[in-house]
């Protein structure tokens, strides 16, 4: 496994990413990083857009360990300098990983990153544009012919008034309406046979495949695939209290949408479950991590230390045990806080 970069959920405007490493990888308590531009060959430094031959290290950077994994928070002087789908070689603690900067990390909007628009293709195309119209402009008009206003008027041709055809047109024209008539009711009754002949009832019984009885070897093949195991209805399906289901949202990940992901973990905490409770408490907690529910399901709260001792507290109730320590340290940050609503929790849940 490498080094792989994922978005902060919690701050959708972009500006911040995490790194994910192998677990064990970071032995520290903190960590440097430098970018190394693998198409450039520079080195990312200190400032907006600025990259120099010689490594520069950020940070240092603190190092959370959360399932299976090492973990760390970087912001805008480095996200803010990235292009999507850079090729990039990013050290962390000596230790080189490459990379392609993914396209769901961007940088805040209105950063600058590298590799401006240059304003020399559209001088030109403005310049030649002008010199079209001053062609245009100059180009004499065209001289239009003027037509005559009325046509020349025709002699009249004289017919002779007793002239036999004159006569005979009634009779002609008779005939000819008889003659359409009749090509008219052919062709209607032609069109009436082929329509017949089209949708004929019998021939389409005729045509028709007989129904065919499924034999069991059919009626196997034709068995309902089972479910996604990590749709929304497989994972109210699993039994045994909000554990297993838990278990089941870290190993889907990214499968799992947000909002079916907190409805599960409400459902469960409607009815003291323990499991449901600390990880609410989790998601509360400012000084803990649960990166493949907050990083890879996207479900993240705000850090709330109150509303996080709450959810502790209930959870010790219901019989958490491993709840009592995050409280413990909850309760240390809440009793050296001043603001009105801490210390509300701190005499609710700490003492």
């Amino acid at each position: 496994m490498s080094l792989i970069v994922h978005p902060d959920p919690q701050q959708p405007a972009g500006g911040f990413a995490f790194f994910e490493l192998p677990e064990g990888r970071l032995t520290g308590e903190e960590a440097k990083v430098a970018i190394f531009d693998a198409y450039g060959e520079r080195w990312l430094a200190e400032g907006e857009g600025q990259w120099q031959a010689d490594p520069h290290e950020f940070g240092p950077y603190k190092v959370y360990r959360h399932e299976g994994a090492d973990w760390l928070r970087v912001g805008p002087e480095i996200v803010d300098q990235i292009e999507e789908y850079a090729p990039l070689k990013i050290r962390v603690a000596g230790r080189d990983y490459d990379v392609n900067w993914p396209d769901d990390v961007p940088p805040r909007a209105g950063a600058a990153v590298r590799g401006g628009l240059q304003p020399v293709a559209r001088a030109q195309a403005e310049e030649s544009v002008s010199q079209l119209v001053g062609r245009v402009q100059n180009e004499p008009e065209p001289v239009e012919i003027e037509k005559p206003k009325t046509m020349p008027e025709q002699p009249p041709v004289e017919t002779p008034a007793a002239e036999e055809p004159v006569r005979r047109s009634p009779r002609r024209r008779r005939r000819l309406r008889r003659l359409l008539l009749a090509l008219g009711v052919i062709l209607l009754l032609l069109a009436g046979g082929l329509l017949w002949w089209y949708f004929d009832p019998l021939s389409v019984i005729a045509t028709e495949e007989p129904v065919q009885n499924n034999t069991e070897e059919e009626v196997i093949t034709q068995e309902i695939v089972p479910d996604n195991p990590c749709s929304r209805e497989a994972l109210r399906a699993i039994s045994g209290g909000f554990a297993g289901v838990d278990q089941r949202l870290r190993e889907c990940g990214s499968e799992v949408s947000a909002d079916t992901a907190l409805a599960l973990v409400e459902t469960y905490a409607g009815v003291d479950d323990p499991a449901a409770l600390y990880l609410f408490g989790a998601l509360y907690d400012g000084e803990t991590l649960e990166a493949r529910i907050e990083n890879l399901i996207g479900l993240s709260f705000e850090p709330d230390d109150a509303k996080a001792a709450e959810y502790y507290a209930r959870a010790v109730e219901a019989g958490s045990g491993r709840a009592t320590a995050t409280l413990a340290a909850t309760c240390e940050r809440l009793s050296g806080s001043g603001d009105t609503l801490a210390r509300g929790a701190f005499d609710d849940y700490c003492r």
